[in-house]
């Protein structure tokens, strides 16, 4: 069962709602984005999805982005695109809330606006009740078991950019294949967590996940280290060794940092995919080897091969085809405040924090659970108390403050943010007597800003602008180099920003009203939002 607002000036849809689909618990409707705010206050942490009406047909003095001398037809205008005011509202707060808009078909032309604004789904209304009634079931259903599937996903949260959305796609299939996987992306953007946590178990493979960083051993040593070595074989070695791929027999082989290996382990590495077997160093024997092979860089391999630092016929016997690109933090703005929660979520249960977790519980007289041991609430309002519930709540200050940091450490450097910031918290309280709401612990401004200062870094995002990365690949003329990099920022852009072209025109124009100047040049590059969104 779930919970669901309904935003609506009107009965309709939340009585064929609660006579067709009782099974979940409807709240509203809510007439206009006035009376929405006041329940979203009371209720948001409970909510499952929002059914937003698109036409409102509400007094002028309720209706959000009408000038006060909006002459009639502005004010019929707006009326018939309330709702999608009201969903700008909404993303600005509550960014990772699902949202499903709902309107008749000759009312408005929905695809482009969803997209924009991050509606989870669209849909029309044909004024049959069983045909609408089926259309929201499934809609709602595959909505609410997206969200719990996310949740429920284990150490990863994918949340909801395309870009991530299009790499969990591609690695569902990939993981499955006998083919090597290249996955790119800056350092700390999750690499190696998606080669142990979903590759590996997706592969089908009964051995062993083993993992090396070719970053921290010496490049005289990556040989043995890779492909074992015999007694002898080099000064030091002093007993026959397996490598990282016999130990990986018939599981995964992670190798980090791809571009460390040197020319020689290259060679070595090139004949071990191409025959399948591994020869230890000082050895003539070969062993078959049976290796789904992920590898990771931060760099561009397709750079270094051009730069004669890394070896073509390597690279192409890698297959660039399989690689998968991960995003860096910034490139998922509207997943923060859900990295945050669950990042958050997964502390409070984990070994490092849990001891103090409990000792305040003691403290504060909360009886043991088996469950949580507590809930966290990201903005918003103080929450209100549950008996035997402790809370911990990350006021606005401090979202903004995470908000505005530039994250070069990507999401590494936030789940060390957010679990430092835990940690100091209770460890603050642990000396001190409980006063006020003891089943309440507030993280302070004054932590989350010293934290950020502490972890700061040369090279971070200049503030006075925004970057993407983008190649220069060789075109008949300059003209065509100009247009294929202007893609290219393009579609890093749109990923940037979540699909929002009112944020892309904010930033390339300065102004988020031309947006619609945006996706005009966007269409004549030959760009298409549902390709980028990977068909869905």
């Amino acid at each position: 069962m779930s919970t669901i607002l309904v935003i609506d000036d009107q009965d309709r849809h939340i009585d064929l709602c609660r006579r067709a689909i009782p099974e979940h618990t409807y709240l509203g409707p809510a007439r206009n984005w006035r009376e929405a705010v006041t329940i979203l206050k009371a209720e948001r942490r409970r909510l499952d999805v929002v059914l937003l009406d698109v036409n409102f047909d509400i007094p002028r003095e309720q209706l959000l982005g009408l000038a006060p001398d909006a002459d009639e037809r502005t004010l019929s205008k707006v009326r018939r695109r309330q709702g999608l005011e009201i969903l700008a509202r909404l993303r600005r707060g509550l960014p990772d809330l699902p949202v499903l808009l709902m309107t008749a078909r000759e009312e408005v032309n929905l695809s482009l606006a969803a997209e924009r604004l991050g509606a989870e789904e669209y849909t029309w209304f044909l004024d049959d009740d069983y045909v609408d009634a089926r259309s929201l079931r499934v809609q709602i259903e595959n909505i609410v078991s997206a969200r719990r599937g996310q949740e429920a996903e284990g150490p990863i949260y994918w949340g909801r950019s395309p870009v991530m959305r299009r790499a969990r796609a591609r690695l569902a299939v990939l993981a499955r294949g006998r083919l090597p996987v290249i996955l790119g992306g800056p350092t700390g953007s999750g690499k190696s967590l998606l080669a142990r946590a979903y590759i590996h178990p997706r592969s089908g493979r009964k051995g062993k996940f083993i993992a090396l960083d070719l970053s921290t051993v010496p490049k005289e040593l990556q040989g043995s280290h890779l492909f074992g070595s015999t007694r002898g074989a080099y000064t030091g070695s002093v007993a026959d060794r397996k490598g990282a791929f016999e130990e990986a027999d018939g599981g995964t082989l992670f190798l980090d940092e791809i571009g460390n290996l040197p020319e020689d382990a290259q060679k070595m590495l090139l004949g071990v995919l191409q025959e399948g077997t591994v020869t230890r160093i000082g050895d003539t024997h070969e062993r078959k080897v049976d290796v789904k092979l992920v590898v990771a860089t931060n760099e561009d391999l397709g750079r270094m091969v051009r730069e004669g630092r890394f070896r073509a016929d390597l690279y192409m016997r890698l297959n660039p085809a399989c690689t998968v690109n991960l995003p860096p933090l910034l490139g998922r703005r509207g997943d923060l405040v859900g990295l945050i929660r669950w990042t958050a979520m997964r502390s409070l249960s984990g070994a490092q924090l849990g001891g103090l977790v409990t000792e305040y519980r003691q403290r504060a007289d909360l009886a043991p659970t088996t469950g949580d041991p507590a809930i966290f609430v990201v903005g918003g309002e103080v929450p209100a108390g549950t008996a035997g519930q402790l809370t911990v709540y990350l006021p606005d200050r401090c979202l903004g403050l995470l908000r505005a940091h530039h994250w070069p450490g990507n999401l590494r450097e936030l789940a060390m943010t957010v679990e430092n910031a835990l940690t100091f918290t209770f460890a603050e309280l642990s000396g001190l007597p409980l006063g006020g709401r003891g089943d309440l612990v507030v993280v302070r401004p004054k932590l989350v800003r010293d934290l950020l200062r502490a972890v700061r870094v040369a090279g971070e995002a200049p503030s006075d602008g925004t970057g993407v990365q983008v190649s220069i690949k060789p075109q008949d003329t300059l003209n065509g180099v100009s247009q294929d990099v202007e893609r290219q920022y393009f579609v890093r852009l749109w990923e940037q920003e979540d699909g929002d072209f009112g944020e892309m025109a904010r930033v390339l124009l300065g102004d988020a009203t031309h947006a619609r100047k945006v996706q005009l040049r966007f269409n004549q590059l030959g760009l298409k939002v549902r390709e980028l969104r990977g068909g869905k």
